[in-house]
């Protein structure tokens, strides 16, 4: 065969080569998302909806992951800022919620789509689009063993359900992971705009160019600091673009974060001290005035993943080297932001964007094949009360 032939040959076998390797990553969501969905569904038909009830716009069948904090981002994709949904009283604004996933359900809405659908369809896409960069990134470092372990560790992980709902979690950690897997390639100025989308998913989305501005830091070849710059600089374009939008358009930068002060968020860094009693307290009246169930199970479901989640942290810690690894330092971050803020509610999710806690994790549950199938069977296990506990109270 001529040298021109095996050229031309190449690319027809490296095809088959790169779907085996992204078998991994689309078995594990495939699975994982038909287990969720499936649950959903369950739950649904027997449990019905959301005590606060879900948008129009979200089907019944879907009714268990259609509601919470979804009836406020579509709120905000159909009526703007500081439209009163009428869920929670005067207090509540829906100022409290970035404008990137309202976005996705805007464009549904232009090009006649259902919003919620629409939203929902780009979440479970964009948590595909983390698990395949997980993959990636992972295999990059520690071979493809561990990172079809580790794949599939975060596909089940329980919390993951969040990312089969309109919420920001599966876009905060795509936009993450691929901006992680940008830089470790080298690709600094790429890797910054990938992670700016992040800010305008949530607060914490900065922690996404910090990562890159870590990885930037600690790379071997010269101009960290021109590097580090190039990480985060796009992030805080986009931030101070929407803190002047607030000002110009409603008159108020501040806007959103006096929003998310009605939901006990407080101050970062010192919130834990200011918001952490009003927390307590409002947890000692639920039991006095008998609504403990959805209170408590809300209280016991996070508490018992920030152990986990710092348990694997400390584990990331030993195997990495401390902080000066940029992996511990941003998973760190990712939950030191939503502690120090007050907010020990819905830390589970949050501490979903910590990608990097999954590499212990995966190490931890794939020990032996005996532990493997009972860490499946819990993860399925705590899936399905996780769905339930959705009737209730929100994630």
């Amino acid at each position: 065969m001529s040298t021109r032939e095996e050229a031309l040959r190449a690319p027809a076998r490296a095809l088959p080569r790169t779907l085996l390797r992204s078998r991994g990553p689309v078995a594990a969501w495939v699975v994982s998302r038909a287990l969720v969905l499936a649950l959903a569904l369950i739950g649904s038909l027997v449990l019905g909806v959301p005590e606060r009830g879900v948008d129009e716009a979200v089907p019944r069948a879907l009714a268990i992951v259609g509601g919470w904090d979804t009836s406020w981002y579509l709120d905000v994709a159909r009526f703007g800022y500081e439209h009163d949904v009428g869920q929670v009283g005067h207090a509540f604004s829906n100022l409290a919620f970035y404008p990137l996933l309202p976005g996705v359900a805007a464009l549904g809405l232009l090009a006649g789509l259902n919003p919620f659908l629409t939203a929902l369809a780009v979440s479970n896409l964009a948590f595909l689009g983390a698990l395949c960069g997980l993959h990636a990134l992972t295999r990059s470092r520690f071979g493809l063993a561990t990172a079809t372990r580790t794949t599939w560790t975060l596909a089940l992980f329980p919390m993951a359900i969040a990312a089969s709902m309109a919420y920001t979690e599966a876009l905060s950690l795509a936009l993450a992971v691929g901006a992680a897997l940008l830089a470790t390639r080298g690709r600094w100025t790429l890797a910054g705009l990938t992670a700016a989308p992040a800010v305008l998913a949530r607060p914490p989305g900065i922690l996404s160019a910090v990562l890159v501005a870590l990885l930037a830091w600690r790379a071997p070849e010269p101009g960290r600091a021109r590097r580090a710059v190039l990480a985060i600089l796009p992030s805080l374009v986009v931030a101070a673009g929407f803190l002047c939008w607030l000002q110009v358009a409603r008159g108020d930068w501040s806007l959103s974060f006096a929003a998310q002060g009605a939901w006990d968020r407080g101050q970062p860094i010192i919130g834990l001290v200011t918001a952490g009693p009003e927390e307590v307290e409002a947890a000692v009246g639920h039991v006095v005035d008998r609504e403990v169930f959805a209170a408590w199970t809300a209280v016991i479901r996070d508490l018992a993943f920030g152990v986990l989640l710092v348990w694997l942290l400390i584990r990331l810690w030993r195997s990495e080297g401390g902080l000066r690894s940029p992996w511990v330092a941003y998973s760190a971050l990712v939950l030191a932001v939503p502690l120090s803020t007050g907010s020990v509610d819905s830390l589970g999710r949050f501490g979903l964007m910590a990608s990097p806690l999954m590499w212990p994790l995966a190490d931890g549950v794939d020990a032996t094949p005996r532990r493997r199938a009972w860490s499946i069977g819990a993860a399925v296990l705590v899936t399905a009360l996780l769905v339930a506990q959705l009737r209730i109270c929100s994630l």
